[in-house]
C-alpha cells in the first residue's frame, strides 16, 4: 500500500532522532528534522522559516518533542499540515512553568556565554525524568554532539518565545503526569501518559505512537 502521510519528527533541545527510536507510526513515510546550524536565525519563528525549506511534500504530519514541539507550532503556520502533534511540549508561553517565566524575566540566560553552556548540561538531570543510566547517557551524548553554540541559541530561543496562539489547524498534545517541566493541567484536553516524564517520546514511544495512529485514523481520515 502506498504511504499516505509524511511524518516529520522534531526532537527536543539537545536531542537527535534517537529520541524517536521506539516510535511505530502507520501508513506514512518518516522524515527526521534534526537540528542543524541555525544560520542567522535569532528566534524560533526565524529558525522555522529556515527548517521549512526542507519540507517539500504534501499530506504532512508534524510531531515535535519538547522544544521540537514549539518548533512544530511555528512550522504549522508555514506548511499547514494535516496534524500537529506536541509531545511533552506547550502550545505557547501561557503553558510555561513558573521557573522558565522567572528565568526569562530576569534574563539570566543573557549572562551565560556559549563556551560556558557545557557547565549547565547536568541541569537536565532535574527535569528530563531519566528512568535509567542508559537514557541519561544517550541524552548527554546527543547534546554533546550538537555543541554549545547551538544549545546556547536554543536556550535563548525557547526562553524568548512569545507565542500565545494554538498551532494552525488540527493539533493534539501528549503529556506525562510526571513531566517536571510542563504541567498537563495547564493544557486543554491533552492525551495523558500516566506516570510519564519529560523523556516520554523515548521511553513511552510505543504508547505515544498508538495515540497518534488512533487519532489519525479516527479524526484525520474520518
Amino acid at each position: 500500500m502506498e504511504a499516505k502521510y509524511n511524518y516529520y519528527l522534531i526532537p527536543g533541545m539537545g536531542a537527535d532522532r534517537r529520541i524517536f527510536e521506539n516510535f511505530n507510526l502507520q501508513n506514512g513515510v518518516i522524515h527526521y528534522l534534526e537540528w542543524t546550524d541555525h544560520g542567522d536565525a535569532k528566534s524560533l519563528s526565524e529558525y522555522a522559516l529556515f527548517i521549512a525549506q526542507r519540507i517539500q511534500t504534501e499530506n504532512n504530519i508534524i510531531i515535535g518533542s519538547s522544544m521540537g514541539g514549539m518548533m512544530a507550532v511555528e512550522l504549522s503556520r508555514i506548511i499547514k499540515p494535516k496534524l500537529t502533534v506536541l509531545v511533552s511540549a506547550p502550545t505557547g508561553v501561557h503553558q510555561f512553568p513558573r521557573l522558565l517565566k522567572t528565568v526569562r524575566r530576569l534574563r539570566i540566560h543573557k549572562a551565560v556565554k556559549p563556551h560556558n553552556i557545557p557547565k549547565l548540561y547536568k541541569l537536565a538531570d532535574t527535569f528530563m525524568g531519566f528512568k535509567n543510566e542508559q537514557q541519561r547517557s544517550m541524552f548527554y551524548d546527543m547534546i554533546e554532539k550538537l555543541g554549545p553554540r547551538f544549545v546556547h541559541f536554543s536556550v535563548g530561543a525557547v526562553l524568548e518565545w512569545t507565542n500565545k496562539e494554538d498551532p494552525f489547524g488540527e493539533f493534539i498534545q501528549i503529556i506525562g503526569t510526571k513531566d517536571i517541566l510542563f504541567d498537563y493541567r495547564k493544557m486543554k484536553s491533552p492525551f495523558i501518559l500516566e506516570g510519564g516524564g519529560h523523556f516520554s517520546a523515548f521511553d513511552r514511544g510505543e504508547e505515544v505512537s498508538k495515540i497518534i495512529n488512533r487519532y489519525v485514523q479516527n479524526k484525520i481520515e474520518g
